[in-house]
């Protein structure tokens, strides 16, 4: 009976969090189909949006949770700047607080999922279908009913995964209190586990990704265009260009909400104080503080950005040197591929507070040496962060065998060894996927608070576990400086994987973007 009411809450999240994503990402996925079949500015904001989109997905769960928190969280610079709901005493806490700021923030990163993936579900279906159903059907129509159907694998795979990162993540919810079974969990079972809570908060994700595998396999419906009519559709200008307009305005509108909005929010945040005037509270911002503070930001936090630098390069390495060969053996054997394919979903699958307790449980063993490894090095911390940077490496790995030739891999073999072979022939192939693996893995590594906290050594602090530990306060105007060199670390990053994974590369000026 413990558990029934932070299942209840978990299905609440779920609910909010999947509806948001849907709503925000699908429109978002159609506005830049749309305008990337339109002129010189649509193509520019389909790519400004895509972008966006990359970087919203990029950024960790915990510095979404510290931009929304800087914006409009208690203490943040909307609420603060509302002196006068302050004084009539309702902004205590402000209205971002329980399940609308879970379900939000859990919502906008499902958002960026649902968007790239039903764009790129979107984009495979062929054109010949798309001219066909232009026969009878307007532009619209064509998306919402053909097109769409079709990409509803992608579709439904990223609500899923929505779905179970809401399941599995506690840094939100702890952040806000809204105790789903992940955070009952990390907070009352960790330390002492019991067979049932470890069934409780596993058993969710796996039923829900288990749902989505058996819809998956049994999915083999073919969309057939029907015409009631045989009629040629001529493509009214004026409709067209009010489709446009509104396409444009979507993806504005969804690329404020989930990373324009939050971003910003952090920047102004470093810079706005509340000052007592006269006894009125009034609300400043200066540029001067703004940038005092963010200069002097490396200097406090040199702990914290050096060792999740030393952490995300050290997982990435490792992730990489363990996924590669995996993604090798997938790609010549298929009985691996069927192994390793659902391993590597189970593993993401796994909460990060009982992750954590795994490998604390390990290194409680009475082995020579795990006492010191585990108390006065970083190995245990690694082993955890390996539990998902491993599949994110994985999987981009096993798309850039699939792009390489077969013909090709048959050749090599006929010269080489399997190892001389991956190292001669797959990695000059593979250049851009393997650095895309390694940052990604990096990104995901140096941000994992759930599986880090219960085994992180002593005297080590990383910004996501800095940043864990003062938001439960409020985010104040040292935590967002902390936040932006994070961020723009991130920012850089998901550039490169905009441009190396994506492929979004636009000619300006004889120059490519």
């Amino acid at each position: 009976m413990a558990w029934i009411q932070p299942l209840f809450l978990t299905f609440q999240l779920i609910v909010v969090s999947v509806t948001l994503a849907a709503t925000l990402g699908i429109a978002g996925a159609w506005a830049a189909s749309n305008l990337q079949e339109t002129g010189r500015i649509g193509r520019w904001i389909a790519l400004s949006f895509l972008a966006a989109m990359v970087v919203a997905i990029s950024m960790p769960m915990i510095l979404q949770a510290a931009a929304w928190e800087a914006t409009a969280g208690k203490f943040g610079w909307m609420i603060m700047t509302q002196t006068g709901a302050r004084a009539d005493g309702l902004s205590d806490y402000g209205f971002f607080r329980g399940l609308i700021a879970c379900g939000w923030i859990h919502g906008l990163m499902g958002a960026a999922l649902v968007a790239l993936a039903t764009w790129y579900g979107v984009d495979r279906v062929p054109r010949d279908i798309r001219q066909k159903a232009r026969m009878d059907l307007g532009p619209f129509e064509v998306w919402w009913r053909v097109q769409l159907p079709l990409a509803s694998p992608w579709l439904i795979s990223s609500l899923v995964a929505t779905a179970v990162l809401a399941t599995t993540e506690m840094t939100v919810v702890d952040l806000y209190g809204f105790r789903t079974i992940a955070d009952e969990f990390y907070l009352f079972y960790a330390v002492e586990p019991s067979l049932v809570s470890v069934l409780m908060v596993c058993f969710l994700p796996l039923a829900i990704m288990a749902v989505l595998l058996i819809w998956l396999l049994v999915q083999r419906r073919k969309y057939v265009v029907t015409q009631s009519e045989t009629r040629k559709f001529i493509e009214d200008s004026e409709l067209a260009a009010r489709w446009r307009w509104l396409a444009g305005l979507t993806a504005i509108l969804v690329m404020g909400v989930v990373v324009v909005v939050p971003l910003g929010g952090l920047a102004v945040k470093v810079g706005h104080d509340v000052e007592v005037q006269q006894g009125t509270l009034v609300a400043t911002w200066s540029f001067v503080k703004t940038m005092e503070r963010l200069g002097n930001a490396p200097a406090v936090f040199a702990a914290e950005y050096r060792w999740t630098g030393l952490i995300a390069f050290l997982s990435a390495i490792m992730a990489v040197l363990i996924a590669w060969p995996l993604a090798a053996l997938a790609r010549d054997r298929r009985r691996w591929e069927w192994l390793l394919d659902p391993l590597t979903i189970v593993l993401v699958l796994l909460p990060g507070p009982l992750v954590g307790l795994l490998v604390v449980l390990v290194f409680q063993f009475p082995v020579p040496g795990f006492s010191t490894l585990y108390q006065q090095t970083l190995v245990p911390t690694l082993i955890a962060l390996m539990v998902r940077a491993v599949p994110v490496a994985y999987w981009i790995l096993r798309a850039g065998y699939r792009g390489i030739d077969e013909s090709l891999l048959e050749s090599a073999r006929l010269d080489h060894s399997w190892i001389s072979r991956v190292w001669f022939i797959d990695r000059p192939l593979l250049k851009g996927s393997l650095w895309v693996a390694g940052l990604a893995s990096a990104i995901v590594a140096s941000a994992d608070v759930p599986a880090a906290l219960p085994v992180i050594p002593p005297g080590v602090t990383t910004v996501g576990t800095r940043l864990f530990g003062l938001l439960h306060s409020g985010a104040r105007y040292q935590e967002a400086a902390l936040a932006i060199w994070y961020l723009v670390a991130v920012l850089l990053i998901s550039l490169f994987l905009v441009r190396q994974f994506l492929g979004l590369h636009v000619k300006v000026k004889g120059r490519r973007f």
